[in-house]
């Protein structure tokens, strides 16, 4: 009984430290394996100065920020990322072929405003006609965060969600002035 007891002691913090909640730091729930987030994303193009790379980047929600710039647009600002702006082709011209040969430093910056374009009407298994709606992105987002119990569980099992948390986008003082 004695060591039945000890053992649900020592066990006990472990426990009541692996309980999250809304409450909790992005980075607590992150770092618990047994915790994930259904965090939505925005979209950046990211492309060199020299237009020869670029890539689409996909930044968390808890990770971006906004900012009003010179032009009086509202921007959303993901941080950096490191696109290829020079490549040697060995061999084909395929894609598997091309080697990056050096690298730039790019700033994420996309409009918080957008518009889409989508299909409203099929013909012949083509599009024959569409339609356009301008969108925003948020700046509140409630984020659904999924438990479970043990390692081989799936997170999203059909489960509700264990608690969901807000995010904010929260403005950056000095992202206009690095964009010059």
């Amino acid at each position: 009984m004695k060591i039945l007891l000890s053992l649900m002691l020592a066990l006990f913090p472990a426990l009541a430290s692996a309980q999250l909640g809304p409450q909790s730091d992005w980075g607590d729930i992150y770092r618990n394996r047994f915790y994930s987030p259904d965090m939505p994303v925005v979209t950046f193009h990211a492309k060199s100065s020299n237009g020869v790379g670029s890539k689409l980047i996909f930044a968390k929600v808890n990770e971006v920020s906004r900012f009003v710039g010179a032009d009086g647009v509202e921007y959303l600002y993901g941080g950096t990322a490191e696109i290829c702006n020079n490549y040697a082709v060995t061999g084909s011209l395929s894609d598997s072929d091309r080697v990056c040969l050096s690298t730039e430093t790019v700033e994420l910056v996309r409009p918080r405003a957008y518009q889409f374009e989508f299909c409203i009407f099929r013909s012949d298994g083509d599009c024959a006609g569409y339609a356009t709606s301008d969108k925003q992105y948020p700046l509140t987002y409630d984020v659904a965060v999924y438990r479970r119990l043990s390692e081989s569980d799936a997170f999203h099992s059909g489960a509700p969600p264990a608690f969901t948390k807000r995010v904010q986008v929260l403005e950056c003082a000095d992202c206009a002035g690095r964009l010059r």
